[in-house]
């Protein structure tokens, strides 16, 4: 039988993206798999100082949420749901003056409180097909991401057992990120942000890129059974790698620690500024 029309704005991957691997959520809709995105752009980065909201300082003349944008808009992500909060309006207007995809791909979800990363991704899910390829979760405040990560990690995640993968990255210094944990084995267990780790976790140099790939059905069974039990009072997304451990194994790409870089104050815009583009260190 002729396969079923693809949906309006799936196209196929480049060349950098992963063809033919058989995705089951696809079935019908030929052998380019699809992905969607969430991205976070609600805070108001309080460190950069003024009401700008933190997304829309300028790094090389664009505003940081239009990198991410870019990437995702090379691999034809859709739907990509922009998560917004402060300075709703004005971030609205950005993305979509900086997409490049088709216009009805990008969708708007609010966050009106600030309840966490978790709560930031799920007040994105009712704009999520549960029946698409991977959720790609990434920050509007990390520039650097490339599109052939996004593909590799969406495909880690599809051939992960547990439906979840995630990128981390060797840290100089580790302090403030989020820690992977192994187990004597090796694989993943979760990760544990530093305000709740312990002195020996703390010590761990592998450090959470806040990037990941999770499939649309688990994320929607997940995300409910994230709680506020740690030293934020808030749902952190990163509990979602412990859930998944629990049910396979976890999916892990590292990368280098200059495409992970995010902003969070002047000084580090600025020295982002002064070595953009990120290149890997040899």
């Amino acid at each position: 039988p002729r396969p079923r029309p693809r949906p309006p704005f799936a196209r196929a991957w480049s060349g950098l993206c992963p063809r033919d691997r058989g995705w089951p959520a696809l079935a019908g809709r030929g052998s380019f798999p699809v992905v969607q995105a969430v991205i976070l752009a609600a805070g108001k980065g309080t460190r950069m100082g003024g009401e700008l909201p933190k997304v829309l300082h300028p790094l090389a003349g664009r505003p940081l949420l239009a990198w991410p944008l870019a990437a995702l808009a090379e691999v034809g992500a859709a739907p990509v749901v922009v998560v917004v909060g402060h300075g709703a309006p004005a971030v609205e207007a950005a993305a979509r003056a900086h997409w490049s995809g088709p216009a009805a791909a990008l969708r708007f979800a609010t966050q009106r409180e600030q309840h966490g990363t978790g709560h930031a991704v799920a007040c994105a899910l009712p704009a999520v097909d549960e029946e698409a390829g991977p959720v790609l979760i990434l920050a509007g405040d990390v520039p650097g991401i490339r599109a052939d990560t996004l593909c590799a990690l969406a495909d880690r995640c599809h051939t992960s057992s547990s439906g979840l993968a995630f990128a981390a990255f060797e840290a100089a210094d580790p302090t403030g990120y989020g820690r992977v944990l192994r187990d004597e084995n090796g694989d993943v267990v979760a990760i544990r942000e530093q305000a709740d780790a312990s002195a020996s976790e703390r010590a761990v140099t592998l450090c959470n890129a806040g990037l990941y790939a999770v499939a649309p059905a688990r994320l929607a069974r997940w995300l409910p059974r994230l709680g506020r039990d740690n030293a934020q009072g808030e749902m952190y997304l990163t509990d979602l790698v412990a859930l998944a451990a629990a049910e396979g194994r976890v999916g892990l790409c590292v990368i280098d620690e200059a495409e992970a870089a995010g902003v969070n104050t002047p000084e580090q815009l600025a020295a982002l500024e002064r070595r953009w583009p990120p290149r890997p260190t040899p």
